[in-house]
């Protein structure tokens, strides 16, 4: 009977031990050797896109992506790296029993490019959520032979994937017979991107005079409306829909951001998961801490809670994390600054070179540096691509659309 009780309750104390054990492993407990004494570790969560990049702490090659790596507490110089594209590089600081995750976007060295039109187009015009782009084919660009199809007009591409994962080709969205100055129109997507206004007008000094004006449905097979009597109040209207859509984002983040970027910014906008926010700042200002204590395992990189005028930041609103970004000594308009679809990049033009750089401003690096036009570059939708307005053909006039393939 005595030896039943030891027997059961050896293997209780041997089931808790292990229990125990497994549980203080999996917090980042670890046994020291040389110390001979129990210490505590970190876990570095290193994923990289793609996937197979070597990994480097402090120098020396511990693993590859993606991998979870047991590292005590300390600062590190971390870099991840992959023949092909160029190395992501970073000081990161690892936190007893804490899970630190670093997500690097691995850009290629000499990323391809594709031609999404070839005809020469004018005025391409990106949707509010960045999925489609209106432009026109004008009339010395189309095709004139009896046999084929005009493609005179205005096209639109889609910038989203099929459900098998085929990208959408170009679709005619409107036409019109005879001479028409394509030069003079001007498109505007609705906020909800199924409709785009397109306006003929004339400019005599200030003046600006609206021939014709339609609104079209890119989707559906409805006529052009004629809303040339009409179009000013059709596009107040969008005006003021996206006004309050972003009036309200603002006003739903806590008062002490929203209160800082109604005083104190401007250009401001959201990633496409709208947990981060891009601003250039009017005005000296401070961001006291929203969430205290700050929240274990948040990116380590120092940020910023003073903002000073003409600077551009990041704001991180589900780590309550301020970045800076650049200067407008750098870059003059926000427009030359746009969100990569992943929410955790910018895309960035500066001196006719394309960049992307982390959304905390480390890791800048050169995505394409060649000709492209009037700073039009557009993320696609699904992470990967860009697209740029160029022209390769210098006889050619017009410029065509090419995709950057980044994977």
């Amino acid at each position: 009977m005595a030896r039943r009780l030891i027997y059961t309750f050896g293997i209780i104390l041997f089931i808790i031990i292990l229990a125990g054990s497994i549980i203080a492993y999996g917090r980042g407990y670890r046994f020291d050797l040389r110390q001979k004494s129990l210490t505590t570790t970190g876990i570095l969560s290193a994923i990289s896109t793609p996937e197979g990049a070597s990994i480097w702490i402090d120098g020396k090659l511990r693993s590859a992506t993606n991998a979870s790596l047991s590292i005590p507490p300390g600062w590190y110089q971390l870099q991840i790296g992959k023949e092909g594209y160029q190395p992501w590089e970073k000081k990161i600081r690892i936190q007893g029993e804490v899970v630190t995750r670093t997500d690097a976007l691995l850009i290629p060295t000499n990323p391809s490019l594709k031609a999404l039109t070839s005809s020469g187009i004018l005025k391409p015009v990106l949707s509010t959520n960045g999925t489609k782009v209106a432009y026109i084919v004008p009339d010395e660009e189309a095709t004139f032979s009896s046999s084929l199809k005009s493609k005179k007009g205005i096209w639109a591409l889609d910038l989203r994937y099929g459900p098998l994962g085929g990208k959408s080709e170009p679709k005619q969205i409107f036409t019109q017979s005879g001479k028409t100055d394509w030069a003079s129109a001007t498109l505007i997507f609705s906020p909800d991107e199924k409709q785009i206004l397109i306006k003929f007008s004339k400019k005599q000094g200030k003046t600006e005079t609206v021939s014709f004006a339609y609104l079209i449905s890119p989707d559906s097979n409805s006529p052009p409306l004629d809303v040339t009597d009409t179009w000013t109040k059709t596009a107040d209207e969008w005006k003021t829909t996206t006004d309050t859509k972003n009036e309200e984002a603002i006003a739903s983040l806590p008062p002490l951001v929203s209160g800082l970027l109604k005083n104190s910014a401007s250009g401001i906008r959201f990633s496409p998961d709208e947990t981060k926010i891009l601003y250039l700042a009017t005005s000296s200002a401070s961001l006291s801490l929203v969430i205290t204590p700050p929240i274990i395992g948040s990116n380590t990189t120092a940020e910023v809670r003073s903002v000073e005028p003409g600077k551009y930041y990041i704001y991180d609103t589900k780590e309550d994390k301020n970045f800076y970004i650049t200067d407008q000594k750098t870059i003059k308009e926000p427009s030359s600054l746009l969100w990569y679809t992943d929410s955790k990049h910018i895309v960035m033009i500066e001196k006719d070179t394309i960049y992307i750089i982390d959304y905390d401003g480390t890791n800048k690096r050169v995505v394409y540096s060649g000709p492209f036009e009037n700073n039009i570059v557009y993320p696609w939708t699904s992470p990967g691509r860009l697209v740029i307005l160029t022209n390769f053909n210098k006889p050619k006039n017009l410029h065509d659309l090419y995709e950057i393939d980044l994977r």
